[in-house]
């Protein structure tokens, strides 16, 4: 008998699995065989969303993606300072970019994360589409219902519960009573 099955049988009959959870977990499974290749398939289809290289790893390994990496890029990617100078006929246009790691602190920068990020994980799972605009207005409702200074607690409570959803592979983002001790 293998490990699994001795703790399958140890474990009972526990609470059975959605069929979404299933459907995302054979996805997960299919990909741990070759993830730099789902990476790659997914980044460089025709259709797929603007979404960084270490983000889509994330995805494809079934990690908890990282909002503030996500916000950083997006904030990063304007230039701030714009220069131009001509020399001996030649046009040099130049910039800095901000390049500080940015850490998401605001409602409005947790939405601009999320956004991003749920536009790739519904492009990786299309079956999850109700469980990520579900997830969505729950964690808005919890801005809404908090006072401004509480906003931190809310993100604090947003990446205690997809930490929880990637490493247990048990729930959904939208399996709301699951998260009650967070």
């Amino acid at each position: 008998m293998s490990c699994l099955e001795q703790a399958s049988k140890l474990q009972g009959a526990g609470p059975t699995l959605s069929a979404n959870l299933r459907c995302t977990n054979a996805v997960l499974l299919n990909w741990s065989q070759e993830p730099k290749e789902a990476r790659r398939q997914l980044m460089y289809h025709e259709l797929s969303p603007e979404f960084h290289e270490s983000g889509w790893m994330e995805i494809v390994t079934g990690k908890c993606v990282n909002l503030d990496n996500v916000f950083s890029i997006i904030a990063s990617s304007r230039t701030v300072d714009k220069h131009t100078e001509t020399i001996g006929g030649i046009e040099l246009r130049y910039g800095t970019s901000e390049a500080v790691s940015k850490r998401i602190s605001t409602q409005s920068a947790w939405i601009v994360a999320w956004n991003r990020t749920a536009r790739a994980l519904l492009f990786a799972f299309p079956h999850r589409k109700s469980e990520l605009e579900a997830y969505q207005e729950y964690i808005c409702s919890l801005f809404g219902t908090n006072e401004e200074h509480s906003h931190s607690r809310v993100i604090r409570f947003d990446k205690a519960v997809r930490n929880r959803v990637a490493s247990t592979r048990r729930y959904e983002l939208s399996d709301f009573a699951a998260f009650h001790d967070i």
